[in-house]
């Protein structure tokens, strides 16, 4: 009776009389209570629970395990599931919730029978006595929290060996750490709660929570550290989803609070993102040598905690989303975009020492997998040995497969995937000192998009795999994948430890790829010619500047073929070399035996970019470069390097023209082979293209000109109209380079033959009169044919008003470039 007044007495001082009525005081758990119902469980379900010691902590009290599983079922095919309470004491009810759930662990609940037939299922009710039943604070008699692993000064843990710089002080921890040791569980479940731990000494009273006293509840995590939370947020929800059917909401951390994770760079960002850190606590000790799964949970109501408790049973008795045996997700080792080394074994045992196995071995392997990917065919190539890495860096996987290499060569040849891409860079590879050691087996994993594929034809180094859940393979539908599961049993382990796994399958499923512009869009981009006529080389590298590159198409001849060279427009600054689809039919050159290279090239503002003055210099010295490269060419390519025609629009078509006026650029004494190759062309077909940069020339044959400014570093932000003034007031600056960079300036006797069409001119071309189109009047070809015919120089110019038969720059190019005919 006094020590029932006296408590009374303190709560009325720490808690007001009508707040006592509505939140009466609860009944605090003491220890005889706590041993009391162990023994007692333990006297009433022999089959079904075991009680044990793993540790003693202050006062001598024992840190106790409770085991609970059907005694008559098996062992060898149960998952392992460990709940601690790391921070039990002054979280009570992570305790009480643990007691709670062991209580119905041995309940007849039909899910409770079904759990202790499939599962060992292991509570460690409270870790910590001494601050759960005397002192209500986190740290242990020697000032360790078994939580954070942190002592009076620092934290105990060495991460790098797992290993505690002071075991003596924390035989709590050392006694969970050693039941994850013995039993290597699939899931380890830390439970947490309400309690007094924000209560000053001066406020504890009687160290009585009240009723009521409650917490909002969270599942799978914790707020402080982000890294204690299920890899698969499925497992979460399915947990949050089974508290909620009995009437219990959680919450979801990040995703309720609409936060991002954060990490080092982005710390000056902190105030926006999620607060939590990750940190390494005790609970990743199972996690980091046993690959188990992590997670925690805030207790406020003990029904809560049993209900999310029973989601996460249910999990463990079932078979996963994608998977066919019964267990937990845990058994993926490693992981290369989707693909996946993961245990081997028929049975959960026998899984569980494959994973332990494979997980400390892991961080030796390489993975890899023939890229791009590509329907109906899909690849797994895992090197675990330093040989095996330094033959894949090679290419050389004769060196360890032997003859069965050829079934390797053959899957590689008939796709079109470019490279074994690995996790790892070649040099990285080769670097390579260490093997991998196993012995327990291994399985890979390939998920095949599509619900039903038909013929599969799994090879592992190219021998064919039958369909065996031990020694072969099995597939699955799941997920939204068929799952592929190859398993190689301990005694056909390669040696060398080179895995490369082939699968050849025919989709069910037929599913067009690739958006398509919309209509309007393809018929000006010629999207139907482009499609239709790939090339034979793309993107060929003519110089180090990503622009300057080719598409090459080439002829079927037995004779070296004539070439058209084509030049895209743009103004210089502007599209692309694909719009050679746009003016040119290159399937109807091919037919005639002619091959075709279209080119990229720099543009201004890159040259603007790199302060090069005039900035047109860039392009025209790149049409030339790309020229020589092609010639350079020739041989490999089959190619006549005497009968090059060069075409194209516009500023493409300047360029073209530019070339064919220059003299030779070839210098015979380079040391550069390209730079030896010759720039003169057998004739030009352009299209609109301009002759002269000269802007006193430009206005006295077409007053309204604007066109060449930008081509001279005037600004490109500006308008035609704005800038050209500005160009011809200053054109005695630019007297020296106008001559260098324009085609008329270089004209001479020895000129190719120039065809030019222009297509929009609405009236008799006359010089000295303004024009609709001033930058691409028919003009600009008559100011250089003027210059050009009294050469010898044919120059044909074709426009609406000239009153001849239209043609094109196709026609010219057919007309004048055939293939010569050797007579054999």
């Amino acid at each position: 009776m006094k020590t029932a007044l006296l408590i009374f007495i303190l709560l009325s001082v720490l808690i007001p009389l009508s707040a006592q009525e509505t939140y009466p005081p609860m009944h605090r758990l003491i220890w005889e209570e706590y041993v009391g119902t162990l023994t007692h469980w333990r006297q009433k379900f022999p089959k079904r629970m075991t009680l044990e010691s793993r540790g003693m902590s202050g006062q001598n009290m024992p840190v106790y395990l409770l085991k609970i599983t059907d005694a008559t079922v098996p062992a060898a095919d149960k998952q392992i599931c460990l709940i601690t309470t790391l921070h039990s004491g002054p979280e009570r009810t992570g305790t009480t919730g643990a007691l709670a759930f062991a209580e119905w662990c041995l309940s007849d609940d039909p899910l409770a029978v079904e759990t202790r037939r499939k599962q060992i299922i292991l509570v460690m009710p409270c870790v910590n006595p001494l601050a759960m039943f005397y002192t209500d604070r986190f740290r242990n008699e020697h000032g360790v929290d078994p939580y954070t692993g942190s002592g009076r000064i620092g934290k105990l843990w060495d991460v790098k060996t797992l290993t505690l710089t002071k075991p003596e002080d924390a035989p709590e921890l050392i006694a969970v750490l050693s039941v994850i040791d013995d039993y290597q569980p699939e899931v380890h479940a830390d439970l947490h709660g309400t309690g007094l731990q924000e209560y000053a000494p001066a406020q504890l009273g009687a160290r009585r929570m009240y009723h009521g006293q409650i917490m909002t509840e969270v599942t799978g995590g914790a707020y402080s550290n982000y890294a204690l939370r299920p890899w698969d947020w499925r497992v979460t929800e399915a947990m949050i989803d089974a508290g909620r059917a009995a009437g219990f909401p959680s919450d979801r951390f990040e995703a309720d609070a609409q936060r991002t994770f954060w990490g080092p760079e982005l710390a000056p960002l902190g105030r926006k993102l999620w607060h939590g850190m990750p940190m390494f606590y005790s609970a990743h000790y199972g996690y980091a040598k046993y690959h188990t799964m992590l997670l925690t949970q805030e207790v406020a109501w003990e029904q809560s905690l049993v209900a999310r408790m029973q989601g996460l049973m249910r999990i463990g008795n079932g078979a996963w989303l994608d998977e066919k045996s019964p267990g937990y997700p845990v058994n993926r080792m490693r992981h290369f975009v989707g693909h996946y080394v993961t245990a081997y074994g028929a049975t959960a045992s026998a899984r569980r020492t494959s994973r332990v196995e494979l997980w400390n071995q892991q961080s030796d392997f390489a993975l890899g997998f023939l890229y791009p990917q590509t329907v109906g065919r899909e690849t797994f190539v895992v090197a675990t040995t330093a040989a095996a890495k330094h033959a894949v860096a090679r290419n050389d996987f004769r060196s360890l497969l032997g003859d069965s290499t050829t079934e390797v060569e053959r899957f590689i040849k008939t796709g079109p995937e470019l490279k074994v891409a690995m996790e790892q860079t070649p040099e990285q590879l080769l670097a390579a000192k260490t093997d991998a050691k196993f012995t327990h087996g291994i399985g890979f994993r390939l998920r095949l998009p599509y619900p039903a594929p038909k013929q599969l034809e799994v090879r592992l180094n190219g021998a064919v795999l039958k369909t065996d859940a031990t020694d072969g393979y099995e597939s699955w539908f799941a997920d939204g994948f068929t799952q592929v599961q190859v398993n190689v049993p301990p005694h056909k382990l390669p040696a060398h430890g080179l895995y490369f796994i082939t699968c050849a399958y025919t989709p069910d499923v037929q599913r067009p790829t690739g958006w398509m512009p919309p209509t309007e869009v393809q018929k000006k981009y010629a999207t139907e010619k482009l499609d239709a006529t790939p090339a034979t080389f793309t993107d060929v590298a003519y110089g180090t500047h990503f622009r300057q590159t080719m598409d090459v198409w080439l002829a079927k001849s037995k004779q070296p073929t004539p070439v058209v060279f084509y030049i895209h427009g743009g103004g210089w600054a502007a599209q692309d070399k694909t719009d050679i689809h746009q003016h040119l039919d290159v399937r109807a050159f091919l037919t005639a035996g002619i091959s075709v290279a279209s080119i990229n090239y720099r543009f201004l503002m890159d040259a603007n970019a790199a302060k090069v003055t005039p900035p047109l210099q860039w392009p025209l010295q790149d049409a030339a470069r790309a020229l020589q490269f092609l010639r350079s060419k020739s041989e490999e390519w089959h190619l006549d390097k005497t009968r090059i025609a060069a075409s194209g629009v516009s500023a493409g078509g300047c360029s073209s023209l530019w070339l064919a006026m220059h003299a030779d650029m070839a210098d015979p004494q380079s040391t550069d082979p390209i730079a030896r190759e010759s720039t003169r062309l057998l004739f030009t077909a352009t299209k609109a293209p301009q002759a002269s940069f000269d802007p006193q020339q430009l206005i006295e044959w077409i007053p309204n000109s604007e066109y060449g400014a930008h081509a001279f570093g005037y600004p490109m932000d500006k308008s035609r109209k704005e800038t050209f003034p500005l160009f011809l007031a200053n054109r005695t600056q630019h007297l020296a380079d106008i001559p260098l960079w324009s085609p008329i300036a270089h004209v001479s006797a020895d000129d190719p033959p120039a065809y030019v069409v222009y297509t929009k001119d609405d009236k008799p071309p006359v010089k000295g009169q303004p024009q609709t189109d001033p930058s691409h009047s028919v003009l600009h070809a008559l100011m250089l044919q003027e210059v050009l015919q009294p050469l010898g120089v044919p120059c044909a110019v074709h426009h609406p008003q000239d009153g001849k038969p239209a043609t094109t720059m196709q026609d010219l190019l057919l007309q004048h470039l055939k293939p010569i005919n050797h007579g054999n």
